[in-house]
This record gives C-alpha cells, structure tokens and sequence, in this order.
C-alpha cells in the first residue's frame, strides 16, 4: 500500500520549507526587475508555481514575506559566535554580506516598502533599533577591556557603521543577486573600515 504524494489530485505535496523558500526565491526574481508595489500574491506564486491559497500557509501578507529576511539576518548575528572573540565582528560580517548576495532584492524591498507600509516600517526600525543595540553592548565591553579604541560617542558611531553597511551592500546586491560584485572583497572593504575605526589589528 502506497502512501498518498498529492492533495485533491493537484500534485505531489511539497515540503514546508521548500514551498517557503520557492515562495521567496520567486518574490526575489520579481523584485530584481520590478519594486516592492509592483508585488501581487498572485504574481509571486505564479512565478512559485504555487496554488495561491498556500501563500497564506507562510506569510500573513507580503509585508511579512519581505520581513522575513529580516529573521535571517538577526538569526545570523546572534549565531556568529562569542561577542568578546575577536574574530566574531568578521564573521558577523561575512554572514551580512552573503544575507545581502543571496537576498539583495528581497533586502531592497524591505526598505522600499517601509516607506508604504507602517508595519513594515516599524519591524524595519525595530530591527536596526535591536542590531544598533546590540553592537553598542558589545563595543562597551570592547572598550572597557581595553580590546578596542575610544570612539567620540558609541551610540552613534554604532548606528554610523551599520546605516553604511546597508547602504553599501544595497547598493552591490540589491538590484540583481548575480552581479558582478565580489562577496569577499565586499567583507574586506567593511572589515577595513570597522577595524580601523575601533583600532582592531
């Protein structure tokens, strides 16, 4: 006896995970021609090749589609290792440029559409609040064990660096995920500018 692959006759099941990111890797492939208001349920799951009705099975709206790399991108900060190793702010940085290579479009999107939609706005904010936040803790402990420099005023160094990082990642990634730019020299350029800036050899 065989064990059903399909609902209602309409093909075979697909897994959760896979239909999500088929979900967001064809809202991707619109953005990189189009923006976050030409965006439509149905011509996301169109390019899916998704009945629709699963949408609503991932995403509560398309604001929560695009906010959902926003998860990622927390999720990569947080698992980047110990905030007192040296090696963490690198690794931190690897892991925002490969978030910006592989969802660059999704990314634009987020910032395009907070300027539409309130929601996406506040969990756009919030999140930069949370990443902004984060760093300053971690540059005062820095700081008080003598690991890095004196800045003039933490708080805004910190959100200084990380605006700059969006900017400049949006600007390599953010229109087409398979541009030219070169990842590694990207995690380069940031590293030099952070390490100088903290004093880090």
């Amino acid at each position: 006896m065989s064990t059903p692959t399909s609902t209602g006759g309409r093909g075979p099941r697909i897994p959760k995970a896979e239909a999500r990111e088929r979900i967001r890797a064809a809202a991707a492939r619109l953005l990189v021609a189009g923006s976050y208001r030409d965006l439509s349920v149905d011509s996301v799951m169109a390019e899916a090749g998704l009945a629709r009705t699963l949408f609503y099975r991932h995403f509560d709206a398309l604001g929560a589609l695009v906010l959902s790399l926003l998860d990622d991108l927390r999720a990569g900060l947080v698992e980047s290792g110990e905030p007192g190793d040296p090696a963490y702010l690198r690794r931190v940085l690897e892991h925002t440029v490969e978030v910006f290579r592989t969802n660059g479009p999704i990314l634009r999107a987020i910032d395009d559409a907070a300027r539409h939609d309130a929601e996406v706005e506040r969990a756009y904010r919030g999140f930069l609040d949370w990443s902004i936040d984060l760093t300053v803790s971690i540059f005062e402990d820095a700081i008080a064990a003598g690991r890095v420099r004196t800045v003039p005023d933490v708080r805004a160094t910190v959100h200084a660096l990380n605006v700059m990082n969006g900017a400049f990642l949006m600007d390599m990634f953010g229109r087409d995920p398979d541009a030219d730019a070169d990842p590694a020299l990207c995690v380069d350029v940031l590293w030099t500018i952070w390490a100088r800036t903290l004093g880090i050899d």
